[in-house]
């Protein structure tokens, strides 16, 4: 089987949390990183996993999934594959309540569909110009109990011609009703990640206290 391969980067000389940075459709293990540095959270390490699949046999182009059959899509093994990376790599080192998760477009679909089935309870997650896979059935977004305390913050542009902003506002009507600690940022532009999300994001990360 595959394995994730990672970059990573610490703000401060002793970190205290995690951020998990998922990139979307296209992107690697590069694609956060620039935000990550210019964000300048302190006493944090940055993990960038990169989607074990290529685009157009191009190995700087990756996926979170492929498509096996018309209509059919892997979606088993990149969960496994990042239950193992979470446990080897981040878990052993932090508490779950430490860790935030950030995914944009077809990552934030990974905060979506697997970040939040996990069966921990994480310092926070957030989703940008993100989806799911089945928008009409209401249990597709669902969370694990234990997260019913996990903040989180979904982000979109008001003008996304790539991923619909009703994407978003499905997925928040759809947390909100099951009880989710959720809230909706939208903000001026395209299929981007919007500065006033960030802004947000570092607010509620460092307002978090840390857990032992």
């Amino acid at each position: 089987m595959k394995k994730i391969e990672f970059e990573t980067y610490d703000s401060g000389n002793s970190p205290k949390r995690a951020i998990v940075g998922i990139h979307g459709w296209k992107g690697n293990r590069f694609s956060f990183k620039q935000i990550a540095i210019s964000l300048r959270i302190p006493d944090t390490e940055w993990f960038f996993p990169e989607a074990p699949y290529d685009v157009d046999n191009d190995d700087s182009k990756k996926s979170w999934s492929y498509e096996i059959e018309p209509g059919i899509w892997e979606r088993t093994e990149p969960k496994i594959l990042l239950d193992d990376f979470l446990s080897s790599h981040v878990l052993s080192k932090y508490n779950s309540k430490n860790v935030f998760f950030v995914g944009f477009s077809q990552g934030g679909l990974m905060c979506f569909e697997y970040v939040l089935h996990t069966p921990y309870p994480w310092g926070g997650v957030f989703p940008i110009a993100g989806f799911i896979t089945d928008p009409t059935n209401k249990d597709k977004l669902r969370f694990h109990p234990n997260q019913i305390e996990t903040p989180i913050l979904i982000g979109h542009g008001i003008e996304d011609d790539v991923v619909k902003l009703e994407s978003s506002q499905l997925a928040y009507s759809h947390l909100k009703r099951k009880g989710a600690q959720v809230e909706l940022l939208t903000y001026t532009g395209n299929h981007k990640i919007g500065i006033k999300f960030l802004r947000r994001m570092k607010e509620m990360i460092t307002s978090m206290p840390m857990s032992d």
